[in-house]
């Protein structure tokens, strides 16, 4: 019995094509974000803060803390970019340097003359593009 040499090549293609599909790593370690495609445009993580009126509360000062560890993650802010996040009532929460996959619990807390007003807790988290907030509410209302 005769076979051609292109259905010997078909067959071997075949067999390799099995093994590769059927064939699992035990190296979890491999990237689970090779072949994503992000967005340029990453959206930042804030907190918005009104009052009962649904006016943008205007904080003099405000901290992210890491609970685990207790470290301020607060970085400095320039006093005219600090101006523009009180007129819209937005403040940056930030997070520290995280891993793919890595959370992390902070508290977010408001100061108005020197006095605590607005607390929250959340649960942040970094995907394969982004930062993002996995448990929290980022609109607030001071009352």
């Amino acid at each position: 019995m005769k076979f051609p040499f292109k259905s010997i090549a078909f067959i071997a293609f075949l067999i390799l094509a099995m093994f590769q599909t059927s064939c699992k790593s035990d190296d979890d370690s491999g990237d689970e974000c090779e072949g994503v495609a992000c967005p340029t445009d990453a959206p930042g993580l804030y907190v918005y803060i009104i009052d009962e009126n649904q006016d943008p509360v205007a904080l003099d000062a405000y901290e992210v803390i890491n609970i685990a560890t207790g470290e301020v993650l607060t970085t400095l802010i320039p006093p005219v970019i600090f101006e523009q996040y009180q007129q819209a009532g937005e403040y940056p929460l930030s997070t520290g340097p995280l891993e793919i996959g890595q959370e992390r619990d902070v508290l977010f807390k408001g100061f108005i003359n020197d006095i605590e007003v607005i607390s929250s807790n959340y649960r942040v988290g970094r995907g394969c593009c982004y930062l993002g907030v996995v448990s929290g509410d980022v609109n607030l209302v001071l009352e």
